[in-house]
């Protein structure tokens, strides 16, 4: 026997099917990732807020970029690094340039440097002084806790002077990337414009408009409860603000510090291979 039903009861079904559908719509879907390792595996979470970088790591992903990419950078109670496609035996002859590219920056306040950050690799910012990522490397954080430690000569420094003079740090790199930002202009505006300025004349251009600039420099002071996951949790503070970090370490600690763990060379290149075996998207 068939049922039948009163136009009010599809009525609301259909307002719950509508209300459920736009909800879906509106809301931004979460990409998860797991990266199986030869030491084990380690599951990301992509943020949202840093699309460019996540959309990129994505594609990668799905391309299997990083099938068989090693880890080539490795430091204790720092970070480890990966996505050099010259440390896979079937790209590191290619000559295109396919993997040299970058992509601009997506630095926010909100991600920072604790135990287990995902972030971008890049160039320093004498030469990179908008601070573009690499397209392919990245790195995660393992860091220490910032809770106070003795010197070599039994002095106690206190998280809360480690964390100022981390501060002061950053707040003296971001001075320094304004006078690389103004160079990097005066050179291209001489270079347009012909001028024939000398190197001197536009290093004395670019000094005069960064000491203008900095008259309104507003500081960095790193969030309180940023503080307290580096005294709790750990990480590299002093990379705040300089790095785009798009993503963190939901599972795989413990791998993070094995591989962190293991010898290196005087390049801080493991002595024996760490291989992503393969990284795909997951649901959480």
């Amino acid at each position: 026997m068939i049922k039948t039903y009163s136009l009010s009861v599809f009525f609301a079904l259909f307002i719950t099917f509508l209300t459920l559908s736009c909800t879906d719509k509106g809301k931004e879907r979460t990409y998860f990732v797991n990266m199986e390792t030869t030491e084990g595996n380690i599951k990301l979470k992509l943020y949202n807020n840093t699309p460019l970088h996540r959309d990129n790591f994505i594609k990668l992903v799905k391309d299997k970029y990083y099938d068989g990419i090693r880890f080539h950078r490795v430091i204790e109670d720092f970070m480890i690094q990966a996505g050099d496609y010259r440390t896979h035996p079937d790209l590191a002859a290619d000559t295109t340039g396919i993997y040299e590219y970058t992509i601009p920056a997506e630095i926010h306040k909100d991600n920072f440097h604790k135990r287990g950050a995902l972030a971008a690799a890049r160039t320093g910012d004498r030469f990179n002084p908008e601070r573009a990522s690499s397209g392919t490397q990245f790195y995660i954080v393992q860091g220490i806790k910032f809770n106070g430690t003795i010197t070599p000569t039994g002095d106690t420094i206190s998280s809360e002077q480690m964390i100022t003079d981390i501060e002061n740090r950053i707040n003296s790199s971001q001075k320094q990337n304004v006078f690389y930002n103004n160079l990097q202009k005066e050179r291209e505006k001489s270079q347009s414009s012909g001028d024939d300025r000398t190197d001197a004349e536009i290093q004395e251009a670019a000094t005069l408009q960064t000491y203008d600039e900095l008259e309104n420099f507003q500081e960095l002071n790193i969030p309180a409860e940023h503080i307290e996951v580096y005294k709790t949790d750990g990480g590299t503070p002093h990379l705040d603000m300089q790095y785009t970090v798009f993503g963190e370490v939901l599972e795989g600690f413990d791998v993070i510090d094995k591989i962190a763990a293991v010898e290196t060379d005087n390049s801080d290149r493991p002595l024996n291979d760490v291989i992503i075996k393969k990284a795909r998207i997951v649901r959480k």
